[in-house]
Order: structure tokens, then C-alpha cells, then sequence
């Protein structure tokens, strides 16, 4: 497998330990600098024990919970929250980074945002009855995950003033979002 179609598989891969493998696998030796970064975000994002956690997915939750949730009631505590989230996910300084830590941030992220939108997807809240009156259309799922992910992306940096310091996450969310559901972007930004 060249080193395109690897780095292609493994970003668009969602599954924690089919990442691993390829992670593992497509390896060089000696490691290059990018290797080493991959790495380094692999084990920011999933820890060195058994693959049971996904911080970055627990990020997007913490903003989601932001927005959900508001800004009236501790609102320095909740930026204070949005500054590790920052941290955690490699955005923080993120203009100060080379163009290659850049894009390998932006590819992890847009992989997270995959990944939220394929946990909404297959969570039984969205596909379940709704208030017992039976299950969501196709559109109204998709109507819902957009919703979520804008929550999270979008809304709670907004709530915030930080929307600047998001704008990657936000461009990963849109691609993400686009990429699963061609032509229905405008589902995500109509709020």
C-alpha cells in the first residue's frame, strides 16, 4: 500500500482498532517526524492501555454539553473547559505549528467528527421511537446529527467567543459532514 493510500485508509477509518493496525503497520524505520506526531496524537486520543476511550470523541461531548448547557452559569469555568479541549485536541497554537502538523491535526479531527457522526448514527436515541410515535425518517436522523454536531462544533465556541480558536475543528466538521451526507450541508449550518 503506498504511503497516500494508507494515510487515506487510516483517516477515514473510524474504528479505534483498525486505526491501530494501520497505524502500526505502515510505520517506517527509522520513524519520521510525522510518524512520531501520528503517534503521539494516537496516544493523546485513545491513552496506551486498551483501546476503551476516545478522548477527542469525550471532547466533542464536553462541547456539545457547553452548548447544550449555556454560558450563564459558570461561564469562566466552561472556557476554562474549552481551553483543554483546545489542548487535547492540538489547537492550541495551532498557527504556530509546521503546515504538516497542521494537516495531520486537521485530518485527526475531521477523522473525530466521522466518527461523532457515525456514533449518532447508530446510537438508539436517534433511530429509536421518538416520544413513542415511532422512528425518525432517513432526512430527520441526518436533520439530527447535524444538529448534534453543530451543538458541538459550531455552537458552543460561538457561546463562548472563541469561534477563532475552533475554525479547524469546525472546517473538520463541515468536510466530515459533506463527505457522509453529499448535499445536505445546509442542514448543518441552519440554526
Amino acid at each position: 500500500m503506498s504511503e497516500k493510500e494508507w494515510i487515506s485508509s487510516y483517516y477515514r477509518e473510524i474504528d479505534s482498532e483498525k486505526r491501530k493496525e494501520l497505524l502500526t503497520e505502515n510505520l517506517k524505520t527509522p520513524k519520521t517526524e510525522q510518524d512520531l506526531f501520528r503517534e503521539e496524537l494516537w496516544i493523546k486520543r485513545y491513552g496506551t492501555g486498551k483501546l476503551t476511550k476516545d478522548e477527542f470523541i469525550r471532547c466533542m461531548m464536553d462541547l456539545k454539553y457547553i452548548s447544550e448547557s449555556g454560558v450563564a452559569v459558570s461561564g469562566g469555568k466552561k472556557r476554562k473547559m474549552a481551553g483543554e479541549i483546545l489542548q487535547m485536541l492540538g489547537l492550541l497554537e495551532y498557527e504556530k505549528k509546521s503546515v504538516w502538523q497542521q494537516e495531520i491535526i486537521f485530518l485527526e479531527l475531521k477523522n473525530v467528527c466521522r466518527s461523532f457522526i457515525d456514533i449518532s448514527t447508530n446510537g438508539r436515541g436517534f433511530t429509536s421511537a421518538v416520544f413513542g410515535m415511532g422512528q425518525l425518517s432517513k432526512e430527520g436522523v441526518i436533520r439530527k446529527i447535524a444538529s448534534q454536531l453543530h451543538e458541538a462544533a459550531y455552537r458552543a465556541p460561538h457561546l463562548l467567543h472563541m469561534d477563532r480558536e475552533f475554525v479547524v475543528l469546525q472546517r473538520a466538521a463541515t468536510e466530515a459532514f459533506q463527505e457522509t451526507y453529499p448535499n445536505r450541508e445546509h442542514f448543518l449550518h441552519k440554526r
